[in-house]
């Protein structure tokens, strides 16, 4: 039997906006796609300022925690990550199946700030929800349309005898909100059990080109380029498969951001970075399936520059025809935009830039027929 990862979602970089807390307890739910024997939990600082330290970390197969077990680290009951680094917890063992749901529960009684963020929109495979209270039990919301966010546990690994096949999906929001990653591990972990594994690496705001802004906090969370992170990524999870969907912040945030305005990109530019992308991938044996830019819509209001808003949209579809012309491209545009290339009111969050769970399970059902899994 071997150590293999059985969930991971990266957490965020929100230094620029932490969260502080005089107590806190968070649950975390995530579904596995591989049965063991064992299971460890790793928990990420990596963006913190200060050492962060949990009293208690627990285990169960039950939501409410009435059957549980205490993790440790090193031995110790107490965990504690240093500033700049993930620790990785010793094994408990607990027999588990493909297809189990697992909850970890996170408790300090200590005031802390917390910087390494990850959410999630989509509860079906991942879920959260937290307090500020250390003896609190939080109550997991099972909705689509609102974000469900936790700190630091970023990674866990099951002891097992399976070999699965590593996919990992990562982009921009519209990956990590989950309505797309989370409907492409339903689709997968229902039809091959022991087989599949899906990661979910994207970073809301990201771009394929340009790293995060730094004219205003909230752009400061949006991370590095994706081709900084993918190289990172595959070098750390080894994926058999990369799945991104990128491009639509390259294009927005230029029309938002000041920093940005001097970062419009040039439809060659596009392209040249997805040549990188693919050598990147690659360099560390992963195959790549990419997706095309998204229909988005932004309210007037909210463009001060509609010249080059108007530029922005007949951008996208000129990387689109491009795009298309490559063979591991998916057209996933076109399977949610109306006649006007806008998001189908049907698929559309509300926003009129992301996907809410149909439209997100009509471009998995896409994705997933494109992956041969078996080879």
């Amino acid at each position: 039997m071997e150590w293999r990862l059985g969930w991971y979602h990266s957490c965020d970089d929100y230094r620029a906006l932490p969260f502080t807390f005089t107590e806190l307890t968070e649950v975390i739910q995530a579904v596995v796609n591989i049965s063991g024997r064992g299971v460890r939990l790793s928990l990420s600082n990596l963006y913190g300022k200060t050492k962060l330290v949990f009293q208690k970390v627990e285990l169960s197969l039950d939501e409410k925690f009435h059957v549980k077990q205490t993790v440790t680290f090193n031995g110790m009951t107490q965990a504690e990550v240093e500033k700049g680094t993930a620790v990785m917890s010793d094994p408990v063992w607990l027999k588990i199946e493909a297809g189990v749901k697992l909850y970890v529960k996170i408790s300090s009684r200590d005031k802390q700030i917390y910087s390494d963020f990850c959410c999630t929109y989509d509860t079906t495979v991942t879920n959260a929800a937290f307090v500020r209270n250390y003896e609190g039990i939080p109550h997991l919301q099972h909705s689509m349309n609102a974000r469900r966010g936790w700190f630091c546990l970023n990674e866990i690994n099951v002891l097992t005898d399976s070999k699965p096949k590593l996919i990992n999906m990562t982009g921009d929001s519209l990956v990590e909100m989950g309505q797309i990653s989370a409907s492409v591990a339903e689709t997968l972990y229902h039809a091959y059990p022991e087989k599949v594994v899906v990661v979910n690496t994207g970073a809301s705001g990201g771009r394929l080109l340009y790293d995060a802004p730094n004219d205003e906090q909230l752009y400061q969370t949006f991370g590095p380029s994706l081709i900084k992170r993918v190289f990172t990524e595959s070098q750390k999870l080894r994926p058999a498969l990369t799945i991104a969907l990128i491009g639509s912040n390259d294009l927005l945030l230029p029309l938002l951001s000041r920093e940005a305005e001097g970062q419009i990109i040039t439809v060659v530019e596009f392209m040249q970075g997805i040549t990188q992308l693919k050598k990147i991938l690659a360099q560390h044996n992963s195959d790549l399936l990419l997706g095309t830019i998204l229909p988005f819509s932004l309210g007037h209001g909210a463009v001060p520059h509609i010249k080059r808003y108007a530029q922005a949209l007949e951008k996208r579809m000129e990387i689109n025809h491009c795009l298309q012309q490559l063979p591991e491209v998916l057209d996933c545009s076109h399977i949610v935009e109306d006649g006007k290339q806008q998001l189908k009111s049907a698929y559309d969050f509300g926003d009129h830039i992301h996907l809410n769970k149909q439209g997100g399970q009509k471009i998995a059902a896409a994705i997933c027929a494109k992956i041969n899994v078996e080879n």
